[in-house]
Parts: C-alpha cells; structure tokens; sequence
C-alpha cells in the first residue's frame, strides 16, 4: 500500500501543487460596462478607416481583504483589457486586435458604495472590502494608462514595471532611462496629439457595418487573486453602433453578462480547460450544424481567457476514414501570411500557428470545417505556445466528430526488460470485458497510472519517459503470475456521454535496480480513444 501511494504521490505532484502568488482573500468582480464613447478615427475616408472607442466600467470588491491599487509605476494594482466581438453568420468573432488595442492600468480607487452587496468598509487602502470603483470612458481612453497586453501574466495579474512601454517611452527614451523602473511615457508623447486612435479600443469602420450583434468586453485582472474565481472578473455588454454621416454614436440595449462572451453565442456548447495551478484557462464555443446528406459543419470560436503562455495548436480527434473539407480560419489581424494552417495527422485534425501568431490571451481565433461524422462528446487539446510551468497541452471537453475506437501507443518503456502495456479488445461502448494486458517480469508488482489524454512526455532520465501528465490517477496495483502477465479490467459501460474520450495509460513496475530512482522500470504510454460500436 506504501508503494501504491508513493507512486501516486509522485504522479500527482504537479496537480497538486497550489497556484503561486496567490493571496488569501482577494478577489474582484466586474459588475458593469457602460457608456460607450467615440474617440476620433483616422486612415481613409468613411467607410474605410479606424475608429476608436472606450466605455465606462465598474468593480467591486467582494472579498475579505483590500485589493492593492497603487498608480504605475508601482506594480500594485488592478488592469483592465479590453475587446469587441461580433456574432454574425453563426460565428462569435473577435473584431479588435491586441496588439493596437492596449491594457488600462488603474491608478486610484474611489471606493464608493457596493455594487456586490455589503456595506463599502471605511478603513484600509486600496480598493476596501465592499466597495466599488468606477473607472469612466474618458479615463479609460487616457493613452497615459494604456500598455501592451504581452507585459502581463493575466494567470497571476504580474506586471513588471521595468522595461515596460511606460517605462521606455514612446519612441523609446534609450538606454540606461528605459530601463531604470522610472516612468517615460508622457502624456503628450507617442504622437497621440495627431493620431487619436492609437493604443485605444480600435475597430475598423467596415466591420462596425457589417452587421451583427456586437458586444464589448472587459476583463479584470487582480494581481493575487485564485485562478477558480476568474470568471466573474470578465463581463460582456451588447451596444449598437450607428453612424450619422460624421461621427459614431453607441447605444447599450442590454445589461452586463458576467463570463466568456461565448457564453453568449446562440447554440453554442461552451467549456473550458485549464492547465491546472500552474496556467489558466481556455475556453471552446462550438456550434454544430447538419448540413443534411451525412455532412455535418464544425464551428469553433477559441478564446484564450487567462493562460498566459498561449496556445499554438488545436488539434481535434477525427478518424482516419473521415471526410474533412471547407477548413476555415480566422484571427483578429490583417495579415493571411501568419494564418494558421490545417492538416490531417493520423487520427487528428491539427490547425498550427506559424511561430509569429500564437493564440494569446484576451483574444479569440476561429476555426471550422466539414465532416462526414456526427457530433459526439470528445476533447480538443491546445499545446501551449511557450515553455514553462505545467503541462504541454490543455484538453477541453467539448463536441468533436464521432469516432471509431482505437488505441494508439505512445512511446516505448524503460528498464531490463521494460514493460509492455496493450489493450484487451478496443475501447467501444459497451465494453464489460474491456481491459489492458500487463507485462512484466515474473511475479513482479506493478501499478497502471491514467491520465487525461493530452499526448504528454516528459524525459524522466535513463531512457524513461513519462507518458501521463499531472492529472494522472492511480487505477490499480496488480502482482503478475509466474509467466510475467497481469489483467487490469477497465468495463466500458452503455454510456453514449463517454464518446470520445481519450486517456492516456502508462505502468511502473517494481524492478530492483530499474532505471527509475534504481527501483522502477515503466512501460510504453498507451492511448484510448473510446467510441460507441
């Protein structure tokens, strides 16, 4: 029992551990946009320019312990970013670009009465427990605040002053002052006296045209404050543009909707996934349509809520058999050179980023296509863009094309002899007999380990790979008989919601002197992809 535990102990660790920098009690909430506001255009002439815009916004402070809110170039404070997106023709569509649309960095609380309930507390600094904070459109288009959204882990709401633009300056003041904590940018500087768009909430004039259902966005981001309360730090609110032959007026119809935006798109079935403590969340919209004579239309909308080292692929199960045709893409820039692309690899449909347009966060890419194949439950997987803590790949739980059953192997064991892992029959529904087919050496002990399917392997040394991720649970210990074989039953019952499912499985055997801490040998990685018959 000692060593079933250890073991899962060891698996588990990166699960396990606590998200960092959080602090006990903090939490914000976003509790309404408001008065949205025309603040100049540039480029061609109507209807070919860009506009700007900015809205009011309030939050409060339903916690326990103040938040921290203290001007740039302290740290210390909350950030406010900013996006429209668009519902037309069965997509929910981001029609703003981080990169020209910058991050509002709040500077004082006024700590009015609550918005979230409770009477606002008298004593404290910052923004005090029970109190609200309204930051209006005129101070939020205040380019004097505005930063680029990539200086910010939206996953810990870190910001680090140095080195920033406001500490470089716009145009950059050059070594040794852009660099020394102390604040360049000025509010006359970065040519804003001439261009009045530039760094604000920008939109494009033909996109405003093109009709839809629009809605503006504001995400919260609490330096310290638990990745599980995240959700209602974010908030969307429809408005209605309108152009008068000079200038654009917009009218807010309806009240804030706190969560993803995707929440809001008509039929859609929306999840989300994170990379457990260590990154945060990405959320997938899909909507599904029968395009009648056994074609189905896939439409995804994937936003990248708070995860700060961004995805770089999507990739979906599709069986090999399959017909995939009309793929679609769609980002927020102009540019079709950095466009993801899509191929089929073996039993997956994978849409890639070139290296120059990672999904980053506070930002929404489209994909699509046909398939022969129903709507079925089933995961996507985002791989992170960037190296760092956590896992490689975050899986979603969501609506993929139906598959056929399958088992995939992952990669091969370690030890002398390593041992071997198969599957006893195919994963289909149901499947009372379904189980796997241990190998070791005689009379040894052995654990099998499951894991979220999320094509994880991580090098442990010694030619040992690990082929499970921090989500890995232990299924069971087994002692094999004198010919070196165990049974490890795994029934698949008549349960149409397991669909598409996959897990990844991997064993460790107890072999004195492995390649393992010299006490254990693991088994090739195994793959299920579970299917109805």
């Amino acid at each position: 029992m000692q060593l079933h535990s250890s073991l899962l102990l060891l698996a588990l660790a990166s699960s396990l551990a606590a998200q960092t920098g959080t602090i006990l009690g903090i939490d914000g909430r976003l509790t309404n946009n408001a008065s949205p506001s025309y603040f100049g255009r540039r480029g061609a002439a109507h209807p070919n320019g860009e506009i700007a815009m900015a809205w009011s916004y309030s939050m409060c402070n339903p916690g326990t312990v103040p938040i921290q809110w203290s001007a740039p170039m302290n740290p210390n404070h909350p950030m406010f970013a900013m996006m429209v997106v668009r519902q037309q023709n069965g997509r929910m569509e981001q029609i703003t670009d981080n990169a020209t649309t910058y991050v509002k960095h709040a500077f004082a609380a006024a700590n009015s009465a609550s918005t979230c309930g409770g009477t606002c507390q008298t004593t404290g600094t910052g923004l005090r427990v029970n109190c609200t904070d309204v930051y209006g459109a005129g101070t939020n288009a205040n380019r004097f605040y505005l930063a680029p959204s990539g200086e910010i882990d939206p996953w810990t709401g870190v910001w680090n002053p140095v080195g920033s633009y406001f500490d470089r300056g716009d145009p950059d003041v050059g070594a040794p002052a852009n660099t020394d904590g102390v604040r360049s940018l000025t509010s006359t500087s970065g040519g804003f006296s001439t261009d009045p768009v530039k760094n604000r909430v920008t939109l494009r004039e033909q996109d405003l045209l093109a009709g839809g259902t629009y809605y503006m966005c504001c995400h919260i981001l609490v330096r310290g404050e638990d990745g599980d309360l995240h959700f209602d730090n974010v908030g969307s609110r429809e408005f209605v543009p309108a152009w008068n032959g000079s200038t654009w007026s917009f009218t807010n119809p309806t009240a804030l909707v706190n969560g993803s935006v995707l929440n809001r798109w008509t039929g859609a079935t929306v999840t989300n996934g994170r990379n457990g403590d260590d990154d945060g969340h990405f959320v997938v919209g899909v909507v599904v349509t029968d395009l009648g004579g056994g074609q189905w239309h896939y439409e995804y909308a994937v936003q990248n809520f708070d995860n700060n080292r961004g995805g770089a692929t999507l990739r979906l199960p599709v069986n090999p058999t399959s017909s995939v045709t009309n793929l679609t893409f769609r980002d927020v820039d102009q540019n079709p050179l950095n466009d993801w692309t899509a191929t089929r690899q073996g039993a997956e449909l994978v849409f890639q980023a070139p290296g120059t347009n990672p999904l980053l966060w506070n930002t929404i890419f489209n994909f699509g296509f046909d398939c022969d194949r129903p709507p079925a439950n089933g995961p996507v997987t985002i791989d992170q863009a960037l190296i760092g803590p956590g896992a490689l790949a975050v899986n979603v739980a969501t609506q993929v094309p139906a598959g056929l059953a399958a088992t995939t192997a992952l990669g091969a064991g370690c030890g002398a002899p390593a041992p071997t892992l198969t599957a006893n029959g195919l994963p289909v529904l149901p499947s009372p007999g379904f189980g796997f087919l241990l190998g070791t050496q005689p009379n040894a002990a052995v654990v099998l380990f499951a894991a979220n399917g999320s094509n994880s392997a991580v090098d442990l040394g010694n030619g040992c790979t690990a082929y499970v991720d921090g989500s890995a649970a232990l299924h069971g210990g087994y002692l094999a008989d004198g010919t070196g074989q165990a049974l490890a039953a795994f029934p698949l019952p008549a349960s149409p919601s397991l669909e598409g499912v996959t897990l990844d499985w991997q064993a460790v055997e107890v072999q004195p002197g492995g390649p393992l801490f010299s006490a254990f040998a693991l088994s090739n990685g195994l793959k299920i992809l579970v299917a109805v018959r």
